[in-house]
């Protein structure tokens, strides 16, 4: 299978086989945490397998997290990572706010939290988070709407999608997150937050830290640039945060 504005044939037999094989892992956890999460840890399949792919055979972030005493690292799929409180984001935050203003200390966290992720992103398509066969799909404006015209590589683009959320977000201390491409705008729902969990409850939406986060992951993987809103927020009382994404242009 060819999609529309793309250089690569996408097999359509590829496509069925991770489906199955996805579906499988997903309706046998005990098999894959006894079985396959041993193969996926195994020194030789961590350096082989992209991450996503150790993420469906079982691995765990901490799997997926390699140790270098010898420098002081920890690298994620190739991505260099920093462990610290999640009280540093309070903190962090009250000082931007206290020293820029209301409006001007949110605007900051969000544009350091947008070009942050963005980066992120980016190092981990470009080391070893995705199968090469899937990168060229990654960051390219005609994705989208070919991914969304195919029903069976839609529902694979957002497993993985969402496989990598679990790694980086639900077992990252993110808080909880999923998100859909299917449709405009696109959308990602979060529960408990950094944001929510160490800032006051306020009347307005307070995860400016995370439109950030979204606006810059929507950013990379569309190769378009986006706008985030928040239209739900568990710090002002809903029962989730909830953003939508604008695409505004390459």
């Amino acid at each position: 299978m060819r999609l529309p504005g793309l250089r690569f044939p996408v097999p359509r037999v590829f496509i069925r086989v991770v489906l199955l094989l996805t579906d499988f892992l997903e309706r046998h956890p005990v098999m894959v945490r006894v079985f396959l999460r041993p193969v996926a840890n195994a020194p030789v399949m961590r350096d082989l397998l992209p991450v996503v792919v150790r993420a469906f055979m079982g691995a765990s972030a901490f799997d997926c997290h390699v140790v270098d005493r010898e420098r002081g690292w920890v690298v994620f799929g190739e991505v260099k990572e920093t462990i610290h409180p999640a009280l540093f984001t309070r903190v962090f935050f009250e000082t931007l706010l206290q020293e820029l203003g209301e409006k001007e200390g949110k605007d900051a966290i969000k544009e350091i939290a947008r070009e942050s992720l963005f980066q992120e992103v980016k190092m981990g398509v470009e080391g070893k988070h995705v199968p090469g066969i899937i990168k060229p799909m990654i960051g390219n404006p005609a994705t989208l709407e070919a991914v969304r015209s195919d029903p069976d590589l839609l529902r694979l683009a957002e497993k993985g999608m969402n496989m990598v959320i679990r790694l980086i977000g639900d077992e990252g201390g993110w808080g909880r997150i999923r998100a859909s491409i299917a449709r405009d705008p696109i959308t990602a729902t979060l529960e408990n937050t950094l944001d929510v969990r160490y800032l006051e409850p306020s009347p307005e939406p307070v995860c400016a830290e995370y439109i950030g986060l979204v606006e810059g992951v929507a950013s990379y993987i569309t190769g378009q640039q986006c706008r985030a809103r928040e239209v739900g927020c568990q710090g002002s009382g809903a029962p989730r945060c909830v953003f939508e994404v604008e695409r505004i242009g390459a």
